[in-house]
């Protein structure tokens, strides 16, 4: 999956309600472990760019596909918590 689409079901996500996402919390793992990966990937691009313009777009890709991932893992910690 591209990372837009990984983007949107992070949203999605994270806006339903509590019952929606104690459904959809081993799907969402899945999709937290494919942003992940595509974060790793964006690095590994980066390391090997050269033009400064690229280098820009993928330091700013990495820091959108982090921040949700984030903001994904800790509504995972709160909906754990609240177990």
């Amino acid at each position: 999956m591209r990372a837009p689409k990984l983007l949107k079901i992070v949203k999605r996500f994270l806006s339903a309600d509590k019952e929606k996402q104690y459904e959809h919390t081993k799907c969402f793992k899945d999709v937290l472990k494919k942003l992940k990966k595509k974060e790793n990937s964006l690095k590994n691009e980066l390391k090997n760019e050269k033009t400064e313009k690229n280098r820009k777009q993928l330091k700013k890709e990495i820091a959108v596909v982090h921040a949700q991932r984030k903001k994904g893992i800790e509504a995972l910690k709160k909906l754990k918590k609240e177990d």
